[in-house]
């Protein structure tokens, strides 16, 4: 057929299509028109409203009750009972057009489509439809109950006046904190009668209405101050009123609480409003297990009873098989307060098994073998030195052995390898959020190094991330690999027993099978080398994240999971800060968390068959790891440090070979030298001290022994300032005028050593080489300054040699009796054990103090060596941007 030839032809031709076109338009609009009038005219009016009803929360099983919410609190007030205030700020909030429409808001209709269409979910009722909906209709979410929604508010707007369905509005809304109508809500958030509320007051409560339980202040104070500002601006009052000083929360929920608030928000993403949760008499099964739930308040509560105020725990635990929470405890105050559960927390070595898992990705065994030595260098941390915890060394370590032993420098130089993107893409994969609270994940903040994006400490646990995250991390490990969304509610049945919710999670295959059996072949290993395992097969990790360069951790954890279930483990404080049990010591992940996670799958599964780990796969290549690769710790990465750059880091080593070590001899001399001086004679022992130029002149007859003796002089500054931001002249200075201070005590002696105090380097190892001094660190360090106490001190020193250490302890700057008989138990046992004593090695050559020549810079000697940064002492403060100091160590 030509369709041409059914246009019309000519002017008038078009002319009256046009009008056949308008008639036919105006025709159906009558006829639609007539259609909608019928439909509404078909809709009866309901008398009165529905009666409220508290809905009940049921455990799985669907009989045990977890809980009852719903009205706890409500009685109406007339609309002059409510200031004008009041009123224009939950119009604002609400409904802008509320006195224009006619019940439904055309332009918010075509809002909330535009908005659906481009995947977002955003509301298109006025207030008039909220009325309806929760006056006259359940809480079902389908088509039908829409229509009915639509014709009963322009009925309702028909009927009776705007006054009228505002004061029914407020009187039925829900606004959180069991407060139902607007007068109980005046009373839960300010405890005052509405007629005394002012209009700062009223945008508070009108910015509730949304989300009760999300813009709640108590629970999120910067989301609902920004949702106030919103509503503040609307009624045009910016900038005239000031934020109100709310009440805090009160709640009787205890333990349960937090979990009430989880399921309010899930329900909330699923269209069951929290105002249809406290008054539609729904039934509730939740995926909460009666006997996990229970344990974990029991648990909880007994961990943390007679512990120092101020420590906190966090506990939750998923089903790998559906990702439903059988168990939560994120704190024991109740609903509105702080979810410890939910909050991100640095996860320390709980996190090393991402790393592991994105390696195994990469086709990288878990078998290879990786250089574990520590310190190390690494070029993306600044010169900053990597340690593992107590200096544990391996030089040639599996990634399983790295695991087992919680070592640092092997995880972060395979994520240096494969590259820090893919470890977060991993942990996106298996489950952490890609954002908290409106900020990313798993990056550098603003003010971090790299902000915005991601670096290597990611494996090493720097990046926070919520305890609940972290139970589907694992989950998804004893899944096979299947990550399930994580969810607390099965389903929802109305009063009228019909289905409003019924559950269906997300499935996904995030990680390869095998990959994730090894995965827990390594985390079996960890938790059978430890003796965590409960009762039966169990796979996890510890994690302790440090407190400043304190020997006290602020967030302790363990994490881990059987065949059934995965549970992660948490404790800190609220305010991150260091964090002791009852008898004063630091908690480690593997003290308080480890034996609550033991406990808790202890009962949670008792009675429960006992269920098999696939085996091992071993995938990847074993031949992918550094060991053997780096000619020393102190390599950087892409090779040795250039020729330029010796004598700008301190050497970390004895001048010989073999079972040799150095003691060194800090903040000196003082009235403990001569003991010292004592003991290394009785033994025939050379040694290193290291003076401070204002002790010289106070302890001349120390000094001079100490060469007399034939030990090596190191400069240790004049003032004990901290260099690390001197400028290069000042640094010099001080070098000087220490020297002239020896030179003076003890004319013709040698200084051959320079240590900057605490480590606190910046330009003086430069410096220092210029002027002819070695600059030395150390290796190992028993933090002696802290009086430990004698037998800590010589067991933190046995456990961190190796070959060619170099060993600081004190001799000065306090009390030093505890080191003195350290030194007295440890020198004998060290030499039955066939260590021999050396000195550090020199770099260049040493001239005599009072014979210095002017500072400049000699040519490297042939045998110089390079040597990294040491871990600076915690007796000071952290160095400058110029040489970092290293970051608080994770286990």
């Amino acid at each position: 057929m030509d369709l041409l030839k059914l246009l019309p032809r000519g002017r008038g031709a078009w002319r009256r299509a046009t009008c056949r076109a308008l008639v036919l338009l105006v025709l159906t609009t009558i006829a639609a028109d007539a259609a909608l009038e019928g439909w509404i005219a078909s809709v009866d009016l309901p008398d009165a409203p529905l009666r409220p009803q508290a809905s009940v929360l049921y455990h799985r099983d669907g009989h045990t009750v977890l809980a009852r919410v719903g009205v706890t609190d409500h009685n109406d007030v007339p609309l002059s009972a409510v200031p004008d205030g009041v009123r224009r700020a939950v119009i604002a909030a609400e409904d802008r057009d509320f006195r224009d429409h006619w019940g439904v808001s055309v332009r918010g209709v075509l809002r909330a489509v535009v908005a659906d269409a481009g995947g977002a979910r955003q509301g298109a009722s006025t207030i008039t439809q909220q009325y309806v909906r929760n006056a006259y209709l359940t809480s079902q979410v389908t088509a039908g109950r829409k229509a009915r929604e639509f014709a009963l508010a322009v009925k309702l707007e028909r009927t009776v006046s705007k006054d009228e369905i505002l004061a029914r509005y407020l009187n039925t809304i829900y606004y959180g904190r069991g407060a139902y109508g607007i007068a109980a809500a005046a009373h839960a958030y300010f405890g005052v009668p509405p007629e005394r509320l002012d209009a700062a007051q009223g945008a508070v409560l009108a910015a509730v209405i949304k989300d009760p339980s999300y813009f709640d202040p108590a629970v999120n104070p910067g989301e609902a101050l920004d949702r106030w500002r919103w509503i503040v601006a609307a009624m045009g009052d910016a900038g005239r009123l000031e934020y109100p000083a709310v009440l805090p929360a009160s709640s009787g929920t205890g333990g349960n609480g937090l979990v009430l608030d989880q399921i309010e928000r899930e329900l909330a993403r699923h269209g069951i409003t929290s105002q249809q949760l406290h008054t539609g008499g729904l039934s509730v099964v939740t995926t909460l297990d009666a006997t996990a739930q229970g344990a974990a308040l029991d648990l909880v509560g007994a961990a943390l009873r007679d512990q120092p105020d101020g420590l906190r725990a966090a506990l939750v635990a998923v089903d790998p098989a559906s990702g439903a929470v059988r168990a939560y405890y994120g704190g024991g105050q109740g609903r509105g307060y702080f979810d410890d559960a939910a909050a991100p927390h640095p996860p320390a070595a709980t996190f090393k098994p991402v790393a592991l898992a994105a390696g195994l990705r990469e086709g990288i065994g878990y078998l290879s073998r990786w250089d574990g030595r520590s310190p190390r260098l690494f070029a993306d941390r600044g010169g900053a030195p990597l340690v593992n915890r107590d200096g544990v060394q391996c030089p040639e370590c599996t990634l399983q052995e790295a695991m087992v032993r919680s070592l640092n420098t092997p995880i972060y130089a395979l994520t240096q390898h494969i590259g820090a993107d893919k470890v977060r893409a991993t942990a996106l994969d298996l489950g952490v959020a890609p954002a908290y609270g409106g900020r990313a994940s798993l990056v550098d903040a603003t003010g971090d190094p790299r902000p915005g994006r991601t670096r290597a400490d990611i494996a090493i646990g720097r990046y926070p991330v919520s305890v609940a995250d972290m139970a589907g991390v694992y989950a998804t490990f004893a899944a096979a690999g299947t990550r399930s969304e994580r969810h607390f509610v099965a389903s929802v049945t109305t009063a009228a027993g019909d289905t409003a919710w019924s559950a269906a999670p997300a499935r996904a295959q995030v990680l390869d099978p095998r990959v994730a059996a090894d995965v827990t072949a390594v985390l079996r290993a960890v938790v059978d080398g430890r003796g965590m395992a409960p009762g039966r097969p169990a796979a996890g990790v510890t994690g302790s994240q440090q407190w400043g360069g304190t020997a006290d951790n602020q967030d302790a954890w363990m994490s881990g999971y059987t065949p059934q279930l995965a549970v992660s483990v948490w404790m800190g404080r609220l305010v991150p800060g260091p964090i002791r049990d009852a008898a004063g010591h630091p908690i480690e992940g593997d003290t308080l968390p480890a034996k609550l996670w033991q406990d808790f799958l202890r009962a949670a599964l008792h009675g429960t068959a006992v269920a098999a780990f696939p085996a091992a796969a071993h995938v990847g290549r074993t031949d992918t790891g550094d060991a053997g690769r780096t000619d020393s710790p102190d390599e950087l990465a892409g090779g040795r440090a250039p020729a330029a750059a010796v004598g700008a880091r301190p050497v970390l080593r004895t001048a010989g070979g073999g079972r040799s070590l150095a003691l060194t001899f800090d903040d000196g001399p003082s009235q403990y030298t001569a003991a010292m001086l004592d003991l290394l004679r009785q033994y025939h022992i050379p040694a290193t001290f290291c003076v401070v130029g204002e002790s010289v002149a106070a302890n001349q007859a120390q000094l001079r022994r100490i060469v007399a003796d034939g030990h090596a002089l190191c400069n240790h500054s004049t003032h004990h300032d901290e260099l690390g931001h001197a400028t290069a002249e000042r640094v010099r200075d001080d070098i000087a005028t220490t020297d002239a201070a020896i030179a003076a005590a003890a004319p013709g002696s040698t200084v051959t050593y320079f240590r900057a105090p605490y480590g606190d380097w910046g330009v003086s190892a430069k410096v220092a080489h210029d002027m002819r001094h070695t600059p030395i660190g150390w290796s190992v360090d028993p933090d002696d300054w802290t009086m430990p106490g004698t037998a800590e001190i010589v067991s933190r020193i046995e456990r961190q040699l190796t070959p060619g250490a170099i060993v600081l302890v004190h001799d000065g700057g306090g009390d030093r009796r505890q080191t003195v008989e350290a030194m007295r138990i440890l020198i004998p046992r060290l030499l039955a054990a066939g260590w021999t004593f050396d000195l550090p090695a020199v770099t260049v050559q040493a001239v005599a103090a009072e014979a210095q020549p002017p500072a400049a810079s000699p040519s490297p000697s042939p045998a110089v060596e390079s040597a990294q940064l040491p871990t600076p002492s915690p007796s000071g403060p952290p160095p400058p941007s110029e040489t970092p100091a290293p970051e608080p160590s994770q286990t």
